[in-house]
């Protein structure tokens, strides 16, 4: 049985190298403006904690919706990144945020 070599300390404990980004999420994390964070309560009457990706040519009929009556869906405006229940955003969330896209909530 053949032996391998043996790691260095660095090999050993290194982090894996991150995966790399789609185009799609290359675009988000450079456009952070764009991503809206939204505290609502879902269909349940949960609070809930949405992070919604808006293209610029829907924004202005996004922010429209969002101070109408108080239902909208979401996906007819944009993608939604990152959500979660609860009053604050969940660890869970923020460290998917933090390494998908960069970003700090």
């Amino acid at each position: 049985m053949d032996k391998s070599e043996p790691q260095s300390f660095a090999e050993r404990f290194a982090k894996p190298a991150a995966k790399p980004r789609s185009q799609a999420d290359q675009l988000i994390a450079k456009s952070g403006h764009l991503v809206h964070k939204i505290k609502a309560k879902d269909t349940t009457g949960r609070w809930a904690y949405y992070f919604v990706y808006v293209e610029r040519a829907k924004e202005k009929s996004f922010l429209a919706a969002i101070e109408g009556d108080g239902i909208i869906h979401l996906e007819e405006y944009g993608r939604v990144i990152a959500s979660c229940y609860g009053e604050e955003p969940d660890e869970r969330t923020r460290a998917f945020l933090k390494e998908k896209y960069g970003f700090d909530v």
